[in-house]
């Protein structure tokens, strides 16, 4: 339907023709831009995520043994700046300034795409946790540590055993009655927060709905051939209920994703969909509850949980880059070092097969559920799986609109009415 064209036509809009005169009269366009072979050593800046698990110092203490083993690279940890504190953000505002990095780690915006070197013809690249799923058009622009689990429901023991829920919800109607009877005892059922985190726990918790019976289902979406008004209207009118029943805080845009978290760790709230990488957050948190976790229900009760999986600390090499060596280097050593591959699993609770690690029983939990999801999982945000650039931004401003007096059928209508406008 057009996608690859989309990209190209997005990237001219909202970047402008001040990226190309910015960099030097496109070079980030040509293939020959940013020779593979060129600047084997020099300072190599690396722009991350910076969380309360993914620190500063964290990175410098991952890199530290790279720099010690390549005395002719020194690395540069670079946070982000953009004012939601995102690095997708945070690369479009260097990019228009004509000051890419050269490594980037967690981009997943398709805008930066053609910005990107491809890596297919490097083998320790290829052979990457689902490099095959993040192909675009044959292409490889990004190399994974492993796996992270996105449709999880963490839940507070103690709640739930006062509230008298004795076992975790299979179904969207058990986990609505657990709500209520949380919400009974004295719970905020449901931690929420503002920022990205609105959106993204609403796929978390119905991305399971709309991939069982079509596990491709994102893929389509992307192409723009699916309609979410229809495919995601019942679960919508659900989450609205929800809202309107006080399970989840009216006033939750106010609040961080760190504050969330730490709120849930609190024992202020029940439950807290999220993503694997909560997992790290918790085994260092000191409470006097335990932590359990259960896979986000259906919409159609289905018996057969679906895991949604998307790629772990995935890293992308621009071509404009003149340490395309270094880049490269640094790159190969962060996702096949046995040694910095485990930590990284380990600080933000990523899996990836032969490299068990110990951290703590929640941990062995979402573990055991990654197991058996084996052949019930879909991708997505990755490669063709990719919803197009600004997709999430306009979907958290309708799903964000439901705390403020619109309504679910409204808000779906819109982001339908965006894809469309950005898909073909």
């Amino acid at each position: 339907m057009g996608r690859r064209r989309s990209i190209n036509a997005a990237v001219g809009i909202l970047l402008g023709l001040s990226l190309t005169t910015a960099c030097g009269g496109g070079g980030f366009e040509g293939d020959s831009a940013g020779d593979p072979d060129s600047g084997a050593t020099g300072t190599v800046r690396m722009l991350v995520n910076i969380t309360p698990n993914l620190t500063r110092a964290y990175w410098r203490e991952l890199v530290a043994p790279f720099e010690k083993a390549n005395p002719g690279i020194e690395v540069q940890i670079d946070s982000p700046t953009a004012a939601d504190g995102s690095v997708d953000s945070t690369l479009q505002q260097l990019l228009a300034a004509g000051n890419a990095p050269d490594v980037v780690e967690g981009s997943h915006s398709d805008k930066v795409v053609p910005y990107l070197r491809d890596l297919s013809k490097l083998k320790w690249a290829a052979d990457a946790p689902m490099a095959d799923a993040q192909r675009l058009d044959g292409h490889l622009y990004d190399v994974a540590i492993g796996q992270q689990v996105q449709s999880l429901v963490f839940y507070n023991k103690e709640a739930f055993t006062k509230a008298g829920i004795t076992a975790p919800p299979t179904t969207m109607r058990e986990l609505t009655a657990a709500m209520k009877k949380l919400k009974a005892s004295g719970y905020l059922p449901l931690q929420t927060a503002g920022e990205w985190v609105t959106q993204a726990q609403v796929m978390m918790l119905f991305a399971p709905t709309v991939t069982t019976p079509d596990p491709e289902w994102f893929k389509q979406a992307a192409r723009g051939d699916r309609s979410l008004s229809t495919d995601l209207g019942p679960s919508m009118d659900l989450y609205k209920s929800w809202l309107d029943k006080g399970y989840l805080d009216k006033q939750a845009l106010g609040t961080k994703y760190a504050e969330a978290e730490t709120d849930f760790l609190s024992g202020k709230a029940a439950m807290y969909p999220m993503g694997c990488w909560f997992v790290a957050a918790e085994a260092q948190a000191k409470k006097d509850f335990k932590v359990g976790v259960f896979p986000a229900p259906q919409m159609n009760d289905s018996a057969t949980p679906r895991l949604s999986v998307t790629p772990g600390a995935n890293y992308r090499i621009f071509k404009a880059s003149d340490r395309q060596k270094a880049a490269e280097k640094l790159v190969q050593f962060l996702t096949t070092d046995h040694a910095a591959v485990a930590s990284q699993l380990k600080q933000d609770s990523s899996f990836r097969t032969g490299y068990p690690y110990e951290l703590s029983p929640l941990a062995d939990e979402v573990q055991k559920l990654l197991d058996d999801s084996a052949g019930h999982q879909a991708i997505v945000g990755s490669g063709a799986y990719q919803m197009p650039a600004g997709f999430e931004a306009e979907q958290n401003k309708q799903v964000q609109g439901l705390y403020t007096g619109g309504d679910a059928a409204t808000g779906l209508k819109n982001v339908d009415n965006w894809l469309k406008a950005h898909t073909r």
